[in-house]
């Protein structure tokens, strides 16, 4: 089934000048440096708030939502879970929002970063240009196979399951690494005869 026939698609916001952080801005910004691309995450806690002048087309982010990079060499998605109140997405992304019932949004999230989905953005995509970008005809023409609601869900769930077990070995990697590094700095301060700055 075409993506069109079971979601809405909109560009996210597009400024006609520079944005401008403001302190009391009426609304937040998710861009492209809010997301983790290789983990498929997003961090909320710093997004830029801003004032935008807004039109009838432009979306406020929510729940469920699937955000998709349409520019850069790697087009990825990512689910919306916990969002603050009026969030905008940036340019760079397409919202994705499920219209039809018998698609379950982390389902196409989990599908639209498939090896198939990569494949088609390659061949139907601006390459060798200085900044790829996917057009919306192009995402909307999507074919997404649509198994079973409960096949769906649990594809959903392994796929959660995988998210958490990843982000758990990020979280350990993480740890080690500073546990080395400090252990390593220790060995350089005794070995040079540095005192432990407290």
């Amino acid at each position: 089934m075409k993506l069109k026939k079971i979601a809405k698609i909109q560009s996210g916001y597009i400024s006609r000048g520079k944005i401008e952080s403001i302190d009391d801005g009426s609304h937040f910004l998710l861009q492209a440096r809010d997301v983790d691309g290789k983990r498929l995450i997003y961090n909320a806690d710093n997004l830029i708030r801003f004032s935008p002048g807004l039109s009838g087309k432009d979306w406020i982010l929510e729940p469920n939502d699937v955000l998709f990079m349409a520019r850069g060499a790697r087009n990825y998605s990512i689910l919306i879970n916990e969002i603050p109140d009026n969030v905008l997405a940036a340019a760079c992304f397409f919202i994705v929002r499920v219209t039809n019932s018998m698609v379950q949004p982390h389902y196409l999230f989990w599908y639209l970063n498939q090896e198939p989905v990569e494949n088609y953005f390659r061949q139907h995509s601006g390459r060798g240009v200085h900044m790829p970008v996917v057009r919306r005809d192009v995402l909307e023409n999507l074919d997404i196979p649509v198994p079973p609601v409960k096949v769906q869900a649990g594809i959903a769930k392994l796929d959660g399951l995988l998210r958490k077990e990843m982000e758990l070995l990020h979280k350990l990697a993480e740890n080690r690494k500073n546990l080395i590094t400090a252990a390593c700095l220790a060995a350089v301060r005794d070995n040079t005869g540095l005192r432990k700055v407290k």
